[in-house]
């Protein structure tokens, strides 16, 4: 007998139809990943008004929209190759609507101990197929299990054990839009550091075009004593659609150290879930977003300290003029025996104007009695004596302002340790803050 939360809505409905006609050419090897995604689809459902995970998220519009199944889409080559960092002109690899395209991708400059298999055939391997499966069984993201239900491609790198690769890799997401429908894409990314290895890694969003919802999930697994650095850099069409599911898997003494600006978009979330599972795990994680308009960009962030001597610190900034929504939804977790864990949590949002919105729900959820953890949030404007002081130097208003929104967030810009993702934030966020915007 059906039961009330048994009901499919017409839009669940129509995704499942979709599925249908998904399955008649996905890959045999993907196959179970694709259907233990759409039964947890099914299981999860799309989020309603009240749903925990997106309290300060409205995403009616988005899950009542009707996407197509993409098919194989070229990419413009010379907007692929500008958004290509210098550094990494021969260690790039590119996804075009969700779909590895090895003809825009260069990977003849990687080290010998990176090694990048294709999804289908990686998964054929007992342990990454067992590990795919088992965190779709225990998703508690909509989005991300669609993710699974509807991947036909993907990746896998591996970096092997003792190997310190210094330059980055640069993994580009491309989507492309459509004037007779919404395309829709989810890439897959699945990073293995073995152990004491080190590896640098920078994934940037962009569209050619409107009309896309792009929906991204990627695996960190980092094995003992290694260390990730990792930037995530969103600059899609302002019109569009954004997820990404961000997974860390942290062992003894490794290392995630991670950058995520924003431009925002129609809607942008952006979905961390990091689990410190031995002793000596460290997180440190910062985020900067800079928004206008009605631009959106949420961050919904789960950090699980489960065993003791842990660290993790978050550090976020966001700007919103305008129209413009932003919002902080982060827990830290501190398990029973998580002894002497170390954890700070702060966010920062600056209002440019009074129709703006930002939202800041830091929390802790501690079992343990020998921790130290903090958290806060504030929400302010411009510091007026701080502006007239300017003032008072001959500058004018809209110059001193945009001083002041701008070295609100190069605190974080500066302290990236990669200059081609420097410049590009400088490019495109603090634009955005300059004297004839702010």
């Amino acid at each position: 007998m059906s039961t009330t939360l048994d009901v499919i809505s017409e839009s669940e409905q129509a995704v499942l139809d979709l599925h249908k006609e998904f399955l008649k050419d996905s890959d045999p090897a993907l196959k179970p990943l694709n259907e233990a995604g759409i039964r947890r689809f099914e299981a999860v459902k799309f989020p309603h008004r009240k749903h925990e995970m997106y309290t300060f998220v409205n995403t009616h519009d988005l899950t009542e929209t009707r996407f197509q199944l993409t098919g194989h889409a070229a990419a413009d080559a010379k907007e692929v190759q500008a958004a290509v960092y210098p550094s990494c002109q021969d260690r790039v690899i590119v996804f075009v609507n969700g779909v590895y395209d090895e003809k825009l991708s260069n990977t003849s400059g990687l080290e010998a101990e990176v090694k990048i298999t294709p999804l289908v055939q990686a998964i054929q391997d007992e342990a990454v197929q067992e590990y795919l499966l088992a965190t779709v069984e225990e998703e508690n993201d909509v989005f991300a299990a669609l993710n699974s239900g509807f991947a036909k491609d993907g990746l896998v790198v591996s970096v092997a054990e003792k190997a310190v690769i210094e330059k980055p890799l640069q993994v580009l997401y491309v989507s492309t839009g459509t004037d007779n429908g919404t395309v829709a894409s989810h890439p897959r990314l699945l990073v293995k550091l073995q152990p004491r290895a080190e590896f640098k890694l920078a994934v940037k969003f962009i569209g050619q075009g409107a009309g896309y919802f792009v929906n991204a999930v990627q695996d960190f697994l980092v094995d003992p004593d290694a260390g990730l650095t990792y930037w995530q850099v969103q600059r899609d069409d302002p019109a569009v659609w954004h997820m990404s599911k961000t997974r860390v898997h942290l062992h003894r003494n490794s290392r995630f150290v991670c950058t995520n600006g924003s431009s925002g978009s129609r809607l942008a979330r952006h979905h961390y879930e990091v689990r410190l599972k031995d002793e000596g795990a460290e997180l440190n994680m910062n985020g900067i977003s800079v928004l206008e308009n009605e631009e959106q960009a949420h961050n919904f962030v789960r950090v699980h300290h489960e065993a003791p001597h842990c660290t993790s610190n978050q550090f976020f900034r966001n700007v919103i003029n305008n129209k413009a929504r932003s919002s902080f939804d982060g827990t830290v977790i501190v398990d029973k025996g998580a002894q002497l864990t170390n954890s700070d949590q702060l966010i920062n949002n600056l209002m440019l104007s009074d129709d703006g919105k930002a939202d800041a729900k830091p929390n802790l959820m501690i079992f343990a009695d020998d921790v130290k953890c903090t958290h806060g949030a504030t929400v302010g404007q411009i510091d007026e004596d701080q502006l007239f002081y300017l003032k008072t130097r001959g500058l004018s208003e809209a110059v001193g302002k945009s001083i002041l929104t701008k070295s609100f967030v190069t605190s974080i810009i500066d302290a990236v340790p990669f200059e081609d993702v420097v410049r590009d934030f400088n490019q495109y966020l603090l634009k955005k803050l300059e004297a004839d915007n702010v």
